[in-house]
């Protein structure tokens, strides 16, 4: 199948899952919604769980992708690292909140998750960290590795259905709530200078 094509198949199913979840589709609605007869639909996905997986991936991509446009067009590492908290923040509020039907019925979805916050999330989120104390934007005595892990581990505290059930929360406030102070709390007085203007945006 020509790539386009795939590709425009993959973002009209991400709106899908976005709208419908994971758990109520199945392989002969997916099939519909997508304009695709049951057999196409096997050719080109072979199963729903090769489906999600595909999907998955390309919504990753288009992640990474969109994070370069945004640090593009800013100046220093603690923008960045706020810009990429809030553009998580934007695809929660956006997610239909199946990351527990993930983990527990597609493990292959919930390891590409796994290995791009491992290989691409850690990373980055360490550089924007150790760069942001060599500017003097966060507090010299950080340690970057371990406090990328942290944030990593607040993510997991925010998709954690205990503490925060989704049919009674909003998601979306419980990662603000939790992200946003602490993020305010490793920075330096000019650090706070230069997101001062960010975190008043996102706190409306």
């Amino acid at each position: 199948m020509e790539q386009v094509v795939l590709h425009q198949l993959l973002d009209k199913a991400n709106l899908l899952l976005r709208d419908m979840g994971v758990r109520l589709l199945h392989e002969e609605q997916l099939a519909v919604a997508l304009d695709l007869t049951p057999d196409m639909f096997r050719t080109i996905f072979g199963n729903k769980a090769e489906f999600l997986l595909q999907v998955t991936r390309h919504n990753l991509a288009r992640q990474r992708r969109e994070h370069e446009e945004l640090f593009a067009n800013l100046a220093t590492p603690v923008e960045c690292l706020l810009a990429m908290l809030h553009h998580s923040l934007h695809e929660l509020r956006q997610s239909h909140h199946d990351y527990h039907v993930l983990r527990e019925q597609f493990p292959l979805v919930w390891d590409a998750i796994q290995e791009y916050t491992r290989e691409y999330a850690f990373p980055l989120l360490t550089r924007l960290l150790q760069e942001g104390v060599q500017e003097g934007q966060f507090r010299a005595a950080l340690d970057a590795p371990f406090i990328a892990r942290i944030i990593l581990a607040q993510f997991s505290l925010v998709l954690n259905e205990q503490f925060f059930p989704p049919d009674q929360i909003n998601l979306g406030e419980v990662y603000r709530n939790i992200f946003f102070p602490y993020v305010r709390g490793l920075c330096t007085e000019e650090g706070m200078r230069l997101t001062a203007p960010h975190f008043a945006r996102m706190w409306k």
